[in-house]
This record gives structure tokens, sequence and C-alpha cells, in this order.
């Protein structure tokens, strides 16, 4: 039998492959029929909550290893932006974009675990953070769709600029 993990692992090589998110795509590459996916996951909503939470769950273990455990939010951001230019990304990341339709929801979701890397709560009083998570956002987005393929070297530099405009940003 098919666990909830290897139906998730399949959802991420569909998006990895640039097909739409769908159970009947998802059950292809698991091997399964559409009713053993929906034996796990009933909507096609509660496949993509799903799979955004299995994203973020990767993300998140990734920031910590930079960051730390009991960082604060200047380290948080500095991991986020270290994530996005130099970690290993790809097309399935952007998976809170897999639907139009789940968009704000998964969005909502995306937010509600990532604000705490994003650097300061009052990003308008910050606008060092504020820009140095521009960077890394920008970064994430065309690494992941494959429209600015820089190389290791060309991301280190810009992850450098940015890590500076962190450190111009923290209290003095």
């Amino acid at each position: 039998m098919t666990s909830k993990a290897e139906i998730l692992e399949a959802a991420l090589m569909v998006l990895r492959h640039g097909e739409p998110l769908t159970i009947d795509a998802v059950a292809r590459r698991a091997g399964l029929t559409k009713p053993g996916v929906v034996h796990h996951f009933a909507t096609k909503e509660a496949l993509a909550v799903a799979v955004v939470d299995r994203v973020l769950d990767r993300w998140e273990e990734q920031l910590l290893v930079r960051a730390g455990k009991d960082a604060g939010p200047r380290e948080n951001l500095r991991a986020y932006v270290d994530y996005a230019l130099m970690g290993e990304l790809d097309g399935a990341d952007l998976a809170l974009l897999a639907d139009a339709r789940l968009r704000d929801r998964l969005s909502e979701r995306w937010a509600s675990r990532m604000n705490l890397w994003f650097g300061s709560t009052d990003a308008e009083s910050d606008p060092s953070f504020t820009s140095a998570r521009l960077i890394a956002d920008g970064a994430w987005i065309d690494r992941c769709l494959g429209m600015f393929d820089l190389s290791a070297q060309k991301r280190a530099a810009i992850t450098t600029v940015a890590l500076g405009l962190i450190d111009e940003g923290a209290p003095k």
C-alpha cells in the first residue's frame, strides 16, 4: 500500500515536471488509481494543502540549519536569504501557486509559517531588511521557474550583497 508520504512525493514530482497538480496526475505518478489517492486526500484542496505543508517542512528544516534554534529576526532573515539564493530549490517549491482557485488559501498558509523568517515584523521601518527579503523572494521565484539561471558564484555574490543590507539594517 502506498503511504501519504509516497503520494506527496509523487505530487512533488508532478510539479517538478511542470504538470498541473491534479488527483489524476498524482495517481498516475504514484502508480495508484484515483480512489487510491482520494483514500488519503479526499479533495484536491486537501492534497494541495498537504503538498504546501511538505514543501514548508523542508524549507523550515533548511532554515533552522542555517539560522540555529534560538535565532532572532536578523539571523532568521539571513537564513532565508541564504536558502533562497544558495539552497537546493526546484519548481515544486512554488507549490503554493499550483492552483489559481486555491492560491489565497495556500499563500496564507505559506505566509503563516514563513513570516518568522522574514526578519522584521514592521518591514516599513526597516527598508534594508525589506530590500534583502525582496532580493531573496525574487531569487526564489526565478530559480524555481528557471528564468534567471545564475552560477553558484554569481548567486554567492548576490547573497553577500543581500546579507550586507541586513547588516546595514541591524541596530547600531
